[in-house]
Formats: structure tokens, sequence, C-alpha cells
């Protein structure tokens, strides 16, 4: 087989893989392994999509601009123009297929969501995962590929967050926190600890509150805050959505020992409770 013949062959394999693997949920990345694959970047080879079955990387490149462009601009149109049909759609544990523009433009905004329109356009094109199936945009919100030598919009994954409701924009994220946080009380880092904390930090103990001003104050502080009750109640906290407590004040950890919430961008410890 010459080398022209067994590219084809690769990509005729890897689009058919693709559609025989959008069953169910199967591509809906909704754990903390999705920050791990949404942080890979492209390979420096002349081609980084090569192995998700697109020849030329400028055609991505371009499409993508195109892409990001119509849902910045709001053009549902423009949109569904650069879908892949049929299209996987998948939401609340169950699958859909998309077939062709106008079914697609009647479910756009439940299609495309706030959060799949801000991780598409948070996205950056030579910070996406790629392999056989194709292009990954966020924590696997949409997936793009070549389908019927079309390259577009091949699956539209609606990710469920459990957290939203105490203002965490991401559930991969606030996992990861947490995973993160207990790693690093574990170890004793105070200084990567007092980093996780909200400042002005409440610390309540026997009916009185004090706050904590600053990283420093935290630090100089820090066994006297963290105390053994409250890392244990940390440390044996399960990180799984169905174990912890949330509503609109924040998260809660440990029987209350700590609550988290979300403050512009960055998750961290908001109170602690001894």
């Amino acid at each position: 087989m010459t080398n022209t013949n067994m590219k084809k062959a690769a990509v005729i394999i890897s689009i058919t893989a693709v559609l025989a693997s959008f069953s169910g949920q199967a591509w809906a990345a909704q754990s903390s392994h999705a920050v791990a694959a949404t942080s890979v970047t492209v390979s420096d080879s002349k081609n980084p999509y090569y192995v998700a079955g697109i020849d030329n990387p400028a055609e991505f490149t371009r499409y993508f601009a195109q892409l990001q462009k119509a849902v910045k601009d709001n053009k549902p149109e423009d949109v569904a123009k650069l879908m892949a049909y049929p299209m996987n759609w998948n939401h609340d544990n169950k699958q859909a297929v998309i077939h062709n523009k106008d079914e697609f433009i009647k479910s756009y905004d439940q299609i495309f969501t706030s959060r799949v329109r801000e991780q598409l356009l948070a996205q950056a094109a030579d910070k996406v995962f790629v392999n056989w199936k194709g292009i990954m945009v966020g924590e696997g919100d949409l997936w793009i590929g070549k389908q019927n030598n079309k390259l577009g919009v091949i699956a539209v994954n609606i990710i469920n967050n459990p957290y939203e409701v105490a203002g965490i924009k991401s559930a991969a994220e606030l996992e990861y926190f947490l995973t993160k946080l207990q790693d690093d009380v574990r170890k004793g880092n105070k200084f990567e600890v007092a980093g996780s904390m909200t400042y002005p930090l409440k610390v309540n103990s026997k009916g009185k509150t004090v706050e904590i001003t600053s990283k420093r104050d935290f630090i100089s502080k820090y066994d006297k805050i963290m105390t053994a009750n409250v890392k244990e109640k940390l440390l044996t906290q399960k990180i799984e959505a169905d174990q912890l407590f949330v509503n609109w004040k924040g998260v809660m950890v440990g029987d209350g020992a700590l609550w988290m919430g979300q403050t512009g961008e960055a998750i961290g410890v908001l109170a602690i409770n001894q």
C-alpha cells in the first residue's frame, strides 16, 4: 500500500471510529480528568491535526476562527453552516442526532448553551487536544472533525455542573482545586494552602469569628487555623458531586469544616469552622 493510500485509510478508519464512538455520553468529559486533557497542547509537527484526519493545518485554523466569530456574533445561521451533519448532541444522559441546518437552528440555544459558547470562545486553536477521535474543545464540550469530507463540529456535549448554584463556573476546576488543597494540607505545604484561601478569610471558633487578612497572617497562625479536626475532615472528604453539599452560599467540605466558593475567576476557601 502506498503512503497516500495508507493516509486515506487512516482517515477513513478515524472517521468511522468517531461515528461509532458517539453512544450516550461517551465523549462528555464530566470529571476532573478533563483538566488534564485540556492542558495538552498539540504537537510541534508541521500538521498537528493529522491524526484527526485533517490534511491541511491551515484548513482547521481558518475554520476555527470562522466558528468562533459566528458564535461571538450570535449568528445561528452561520454557526449552522459550520456543523458536520449528522451531528451528535449529548445531553441529560441522552443522545440526539441533529440531521440538518434547520434542526440545528431550531434548537440552537439548547445546543450552544452559554457554557458551550464560553468554552469555545476561550479556546486557543494551538492549545486543543487532538486524537484519532477528532479535535476537542473545552473540556469535551465540542468535538470537531471531518465527516462526509466536511470539516465541522461532529458532536456537542452538554456537561452538567452540579456546583453552578454556588457560582462555580467549572466542575472540573472545583474538583481539581479540592484535590490539590487536600494534597497540600497532607504534605504540610503552608504556603500553597495559604494561596488557596480567599481573603479576608473567616475563621469561626467557639462562637467567635476572626478575620485572616492575608497569606502572611494565615501562615503565621497556620496551626491555630488548620487544627487537627479541620485537617481530618478535609482529608476524609470524598471528591464527588454527590458527596458535597452545595447551595447559594458555596460548597461545603467536611461537614462544614470548610466552605469554598468562587470570586471572579478564582476558587478559594471562604470560611473555616473549627
